[in-house]
Formats: structure tokens, sequence, C-alpha cells
């Protein structure tokens, strides 16, 4: 294949893993892996996989929302729905500055676009912080890794092998479940979003 051939990869692999939930790893090491194994050229793979991986994610938060509901009980479905009232009160350029530290560290981002999704949040601006910051964290992450396994011989792709990989993606799940049984409309003061079903009170 042709580097162009392999940046069209790597771009491929960086949508398909944003889409799938879990068990993936974080994208800057799989810009990380193109650059080190296959020597592509730094800028077009780093900005090229920051435009798919903003991608995957939106379709992601998509997914989540037509589908994901299905998945959650009533009782997780009210919280969600009152995290994302909460959220689309919130300025947009708020929310763009929130997302984007966040996504200028190694953290995987799936659970921010699941439960965008899931509370049908507005993803313009949550999809604007997220790409600015893995345009400016991609660089950094896997220019790094490559520093380093120029130093070290292999240790990137030792890391690959890893039991901790897993460990993380299985924390990362959980996060997901505690974040969905958190009851954000008591904890952010805000009133349940029209639409949305009231929980019944006990019967003595």
């Amino acid at each position: 294949m042709t580097p162009f051939e392999w940046l069209l990869a790597a771009y491929a692999v960086a949508l398909a893993i944003n889409v799938i939930p879990y068990f993936m790893p974080a994208t800057w090491m799989v810009v990380a892996f193109f650059l080190i194994v296959l020597h592509l050229p730094f800028w077009p793979l780093c900005v090229g996989c920051a435009i798919a991986s903003t991608a995957g994610r939106c379709i992601l938060a998509w997914t989540s929302s037509r589908w994901g509901r299905r998945l959650l009980s009533p009782k997780r479905e009210q919280n969600v729905a009152a995290l994302g009232s909460w959220l689309n009160q919130r300025a947009d350029w708020r929310r763009a500055l929130e997302v984007f530290v966040y996504a200028l560290g190694p953290i995987p981002s799936n659970q921010i676009f699941i439960a965008a999704g899931l509370a049908r949040a507005s993803i313009g601006p949550v999809a604007a912080g997220f790409f600015v910051g893995s345009l400016l964290s991609y660089p950094v992450l896997a220019g790094g890794a490559r520093g380093v396994n120029d130093h070290f011989d292999n240790l990137f792709l030792r890391a690959w092998h890893d039991p901790k990989t897993l460990i993380l993606e299985l924390v990362s799940i959980a996060a997901i479940v505690v974040f969905t049984r958190i009851d954000w409309s008591r904890v952010l003061h805000i009133p349940m979003p029209p639409g949305v079903d009231q929980p019944k009170a006990a019967v003595a």
C-alpha cells in the first residue's frame, strides 16, 4: 500500500474505534501506532484522525440518542434527561470549552458522547470542543510516544499487550453506569424537562 492508502486506512480506523463505545484503544494510540510503525506524514495523520474521530463520536452520540434509551431503566432515563436539560441551558462556548479541556488529556471520551446522545443534548459545541482538543492533543501525545519509542526500543508496541489497557476500559464502562445513576435533577437543582414522567410515589 502507498502512504496515501495507509493514511486513508488510519482515518478509517480512527472513525471506527470512535463509533464503537467499549474496548477500543484511545485514538492517540492509533495515531502513534501508524506514526511509529508505518512512518506516515505527521500532520496529515494527526489532523485527519482528529476529523475522523470527531465524526465517529458524533455518530456514537446519534446512535445513543436513537437506541441507547432502550437499555436504560425509566429512572436512569429521567436522570439523563435532566442532565441534558442542564447541558442545553449552558452557553455554547462553555460546553465547547469544557469538552476542549477534557479532550486535551488521554482520558477516553466515549462516556461524554454517549451521555450527550442519551440526554439529547446539543452536539455541536461538544463536537467542536472535542475536535479542537484532539487537534492539539494528538500531535503532543503521539509525538511524545514516538519520542519515547525512539529512546526505548519497542516500548510503545509492548504496551498494547499490557493488561492495564483492559482494566482502563472496564473502569470506563463502570463510569458510564455510575454516570447514568446520578440523580442530576436533584444534584443540579433543575426541574425535569417536559415529556419526562416524574417518579411515582411509593404506595404504602
